[in-house]
């Protein structure tokens, strides 16, 4: 009987996930089930363009199903019934919007798109909880139809993650050990907190000797001494306030900037409606019809990636299972036994029963 190991190349579990993926048969063959699925659509996508004129919506759907799995099942790298799967989840998906260009147009369909994003920013508290999971910014419409924008509104989020790490990081400062026994969590220091609490109590407390030393200053001579002690004393403390809020300027500055990244943020977002109107605006009929059929391609596409994704982790988990079972070999197994055979009865010969 023939048995098999694993490659040399492979010498840790850890190492199973990146060798399949980038193995050259792998990628191969997931590259030939996109180049079908390619060529299908460029053959296809005309009666999903012709769908305003035939209005055939269930002739559509048997034509794309049949067609589909026809084309890719013959690939082998998905059975039948993931192959239809992949379009029928699709096709759940786009249902309401298929409906919706085969009543109307290209350009009405868009149209619709856009009513839906204003309506979803229009909507009261309310009715925002209701459909908390519709996010306006992920739509279809403005993923396509407005990159530029998504990136300026990414860049700004990030920016803003940006400065609440430096403003967190500033105020939790060091880490003090707290004297409890070992396993108890560390108390985090508020440096912010703590360095206004002291500038606060300082200024607090300089107030009236302030007021005091403009009434002494009234008779200098008299008070001589008492002005000289007062003096001092409102000077150091003066100079201990201007030495924290130097220790604060830093973060008072991040405070400034986190505040103005926030606002640009909420300026972007309000801006969605009337930059979506600009794009609309421009596009022509033929326009439309290429960017819906664009984004129908974009969602097959995406549903046969998490298809293929699912079957690859699946081969995966797969040979991780026979690394669990299989690594440790029938001969180091039987070794292993022999020396536990040996140790065994070294001690029962020690014990006189051998």
């Amino acid at each position: 009987m023939d048995y098999l190991d694993f490659i040399s190349a492979i010498s840790e579990r850890g190492q199973i996930k990146s060798f399949i993926e980038s193995d050259a048969g792998v990628q191969q063959q997931e590259g030939k089930l996109y180049n079908v699925f390619a060529a299908w659509w460029q053959v296809h996508s005309t009666s999903l363009g012709d769908l305003p004129k035939t209005k055939k919506v269930m002739e559509l759907r048997a034509e794309f199903f049949s067609s589909f799995v026809d084309s890719l099942e013959p690939v082998g790298l998905l059975d039948r019934f993931k192959v239809a799967g992949v379009v029928a989840s699709w096709w759940n998906e786009q249902r309401y919007d298929l409906r919706t260009l085969s009543e109307s147009n290209f350009s009405g369909l868009v149209d619709s798109w856009v009513d839906t994003i204003k309506d979803a920013l229009e909507q009261g508290d309310e009715d925002k909880k209701k459909q908390a999971k519709f996010d306006p910014l992920n739509h279809k419409l403005v993923r396509r139809l407005m990159p530029d924008y998504l990136q300026d509104i990414a860049e700004a989020e990030a920016e803003i993650a940006e400065l609440e790490q430096q403003k967190l990081a500033f105020e939790q400062g060091e880490e003090v050990e707290t004297d409890a026994e070992e396993g108890e969590e560390s108390e985090a220091v508020n440096i912010v907190k703590n360095l206004e609490k002291d500038l606060k109590y300082i200024k607090n407390s300089i107030k009236e000797p302030k007021k005091e030393l403009k009434i002494l200053k009234k008779t200098p001579l008299l008070n001589k001494d008492k002005i000289a002690e007062l003096e001092v004393f409102i000077e150091e403390n003066e100079a201990e306030i201007a030495e924290i809020e130097a220790q604060l300027e830093p973060y008072k500055e991040i405070v400034k900037q986190l505040k103005e990244a926030k606002a640009k943020l909420k300026t972007l977002k309000n801006e969605l409606v009337k930059r979506l109107g600009t794009a609309r605006a421009a596009l022509g009929d033929e326009d439309c019809q290429d960017l819906v059929l664009a984004i129908f391609k974009d969602g097959l596409i995406a549903e046969l990636e998490r298809y293929v994704t699912a079957h690859r982790q699946m081969v995966i988990a797969a040979v991780e299972n026979w690394w669990d079972k299989y690594r440790v070999t029938l001969q180091d197994i039987e070794t292993q036994r022999n020396a536990a055979a040996k140790k065994l009865n070294e001690f029962l010969q020690g014990l006189g029963y051998a």
